[in-house]
C-alpha cells in the first residue's frame, strides 16, 4: 500500500507529462518538504501574466482500518470497523468511505425520488439511515447511491465536519459499522485528512488548460486507500450453494490484480471450487463439504487463528496477527474467504466450528 509520500511522488511524476501541453510558464510543482503543490497558471486570456496558488492535499495521513464481520441475527452479517491514524501523520482523518456495496444495508429505506419526494419521506429516510449506520460519538454516516452501476457507498465524517478534530495522529476510533445480508469481499476503502480550503485569487486556469485538467485529477484522487471487508457478494434467494460459491470464487479472482492473492494458489483453490460446485448440482453434499474443508485447511495453513481476528481482541493482539505474512494470500483476504466458505457449509445444514 502506498504511503502518503509515495502517493504524492507518483502523482507528481504523472503531472510532469502534462507540462508540454500547458500554456507557457504554467505547471504544477510538488514541494517535497511540505507535500504541497504550487499551481502556476494563466488566469487572464488577454494577458501573459501568471498567477499562483497552493494546493494542500488531504493525503498527509497514515491510516489503518481493521474490519470485523460476524453472523448476527436473522442471517445478517454484522460489519464493524476500527480506524487508526499513525503517530507520523500530519493531518487528522476526517473522511472514511466504503465502496462497492451491492445491496441496501439492513434497515435502509429506498431513496426518495427527488421530483415528488415529500419532506416526510425524506425525514423517514434520514432517520432510518441514522439507525442503520453505526457511528462513533461526534460522527455521522450517510449512504451515497451510484445509480450507474447499482452500487452504493457508505461515508462517515465528523458532525459538524471539524467539530471533533477527526482522528488525530496517534489515535484510534472504533464504532463504525452496519449490517448486511451480503457476504464480505475485499475492496479498497478511501480515507482523507483535514486539508486546507482550496481556491484561486482570480478566476483560475483558463478553460482547456492542461493545468486545470491535471489539477482536477489531483483533487479527484485526493485520498488514501486501505483494503477493507465490504459486503459485495449477494447470497442467492432461494439459497443455492453452487451459485454462491461461483460468486465467492469470482470475488476471490479480483484479489489477484490487487496483489492480495497468488495466481497459482488461486488456481489450486479453483479446482476445489469447481469440484464443490459440480458436486452440489449432482446432489452430493458430502463431497461439497469435503472440498470446502480442503480449502479451509489450505487457507489456515497460510494464516493460523483466523477466528481470533475479531473486535473482542485487544489492539495489541490484532497487530500481532496482522504481522503474520503469507506470500500466497493476504490475511484479511484469508479471513474473508474462510468466513464465506464456512457460511456456505452452515447454510447447507452442516456446522463448521469457528
Amino acid at each position: 500500500m502506498k504511503t502518503p509520500s509515495k502517493l504524492l511522488t507518483g502523482i507528481a511524476a504523472l503531472v510532469i507529462s502534462f507540462y508540454a501541453h500547458a500554456y507557457p510558464g504554467e505547471g504544477i510543482a510538488l514541494d517535497p518538504a511540505t507535500g504541497n503543490y504550487t499551481i502556476t497558471y494563466r488566469g487572464d486570456p488577454n494577458s501573459t501574466e501568471l498567477s499562483q496558488t497552493i494546493f494542500v492535499p488531504s493525503t498527509k495521513i497514515v491510516p489503518t482500518i481493521r474490519s470485523s464481520f460476524r453472523l448476527g441475527e436473522n442471517g445478517a452479517i454484522v460489519y464493524r470497523y476500527t480506524v487508526s491514524n499513525d503517530a507520523a501523520a500530519k493531518q487528522a482523518i476526517v473522511g472514511i468511505v466504503l465502496d462497492q456495496i451491492i445491496d441496501p444495508i439492513v434497515g435502509e429505506l429506498p431513496l426518495p425520488r427527488r421530483q415528488n419526494a415529500t419532506q416526510a419521506a425524506i425525514d423517514a429516510y434520514n432517520a432510518a439511515t441514522k439507525i442503520a449506520i453505526a457511528s462513533p460519538v461526534g460522527w455521522h454516516g450517510s449512504i451515497i447511491r451510484i445509480s450507474s452501476d447499482n452500487l452504493s457507498r457508505i461515508a462517515w465524517m465528523p458532525n459538524p465536519p471539524m467539530s471533533t478534530g477527526g482522528i488525530p495522529a496517534g489515535r484510534t476510533l472504533s464504532g463504525f459499522g452496519f449490517s448486511s445480508l451480503d457476504l464480505p469481499g475485499v475492496c479498497p476503502s478511501q480515507m482523507d485528512g483535514m486539508g486546507e480550503v482550496f481556491g484561486f485569487p482570480d478566476e483560475g486556469p483558463l478553460e482547456g488548460s492542461a493545468v486545470l485538467a491535471e489539477l482536477n485529477r489531483l483533487r479527484d484522487n485526493d485520498f488514501i486507500t486501505r483494503n477493507a471487508a465490504v459486503p459485495t457478494i449477494a447470497v442467492p434467494s432461494p439459497f443455492d450453494a453452487a451459485v454462491l460459491q461461483e460468486r465467492i470464487q469470482a470475488q476471490m479472482h479480483t484479489w489477484i490484480g490487487m496483489k492480495l492473492l497468488d495466481a497459482t494458489f488461486s488456481s489450486q483453490l479453483d479446482r476445489n471450487f469447481q469440484s464443490a460446485i459440480s458436486a452440489y448440482r449432482l446432489n452430493q453434499p458430502k463431497v461439497v463439504k469435503k472440498q470446502i474443508q480442503t480449502m479451509l485447511e489450505l487457507i489456515n495453513k497460510e494464516h493460523q487463528d483466523l477466528g481470533r481476528d475479531e473486535e473482542r481482541e485487544s489492539d495489541k493482539t490484532h497487530e500481532k496477527n496482522d504481522d503474520r505474512k503469507s506470500a500466497l494470500i493476504d490475511r484479511l483476504s484469508a479471513r474473508v474467504l474462510d468466513f464465506d466458505l464456512k457460511y456456505v457449509t452452515k447454510r447447507m445444514g452442516g456446522d463448521t466450528d469457528d
